[in-house]
């Protein structure tokens, strides 16, 4: 009898949900490519900050593959990721600046990955609205669902209520 229960996810079919997914997914890889280019690009100007870019995007990419699954457990943890993120961000971003000198080992390459981090800043605090935003839709709520049977048994029934045939 149990194997005549499907178990249907009414709130992901919403299109709401299915939108604040397709932004928290395009977010968190908008934030990636921004972290990725930073390191690439000063990859030699970095001291060590090196091997947690490489988290931070191996991370964001985990909860990118998760959300493509719904699974709704990861968006507060990419908001926590996300305001780790912009805390050093934010304070990067003068360190960056002060390079922008004569005298300095590519100084022009400085301001591009100053205003390349400001961005990053900016996009870690959209990851974190739009993440409590998607948690609140509840996306992990289930509705059983019986299949009509061989024996001529009722379909359609809500919440294993008993079938009578």
């Amino acid at each position: 009898m149990a194997r005549n229960v499907k178990l249907e996810y009414p709130n992901r079919d919403k299109a709401s949900s299915k939108l604040m997914r397709v932004l928290v997914i395009v977010a968190l890889l908008i934030s990636s490519a921004l972290i990725l280019i930073v390191s690439i690009r000063g990859w030699h100007l970095m001291q060590d900050a090196k091997t947690l870019n490489i988290v931070f995007v191996a991370l964001n990419v985990i909860f990118v593959i998760q959300l493509l699954r719904w699974s709704r457990g990861v968006l507060p943890m990419s908001a926590g990721l996300a305001a780790f993120v912009a805390i050093f961000s934010g304070v990067s971003v003068r360190s960056w600046y002060e390079r922008d000198a004569p005298g300095y080992a590519d100084a022009a390459l400085s301001a591009d990955l100053g205003f390349l981090t400001i961005l990053i800043f900016g996009m870690q605090l959209v990851i974190i609205v739009l993440a409590i935003a998607a948690f609140t839709q509840n996306w992990q709520v289930e509705v059983e669902r019986r299949q009509r049977d061989d024996a001529g048994g009722d379909t359609d029934r809500r919440r294993g209520d008993a079938v009578t045939a």
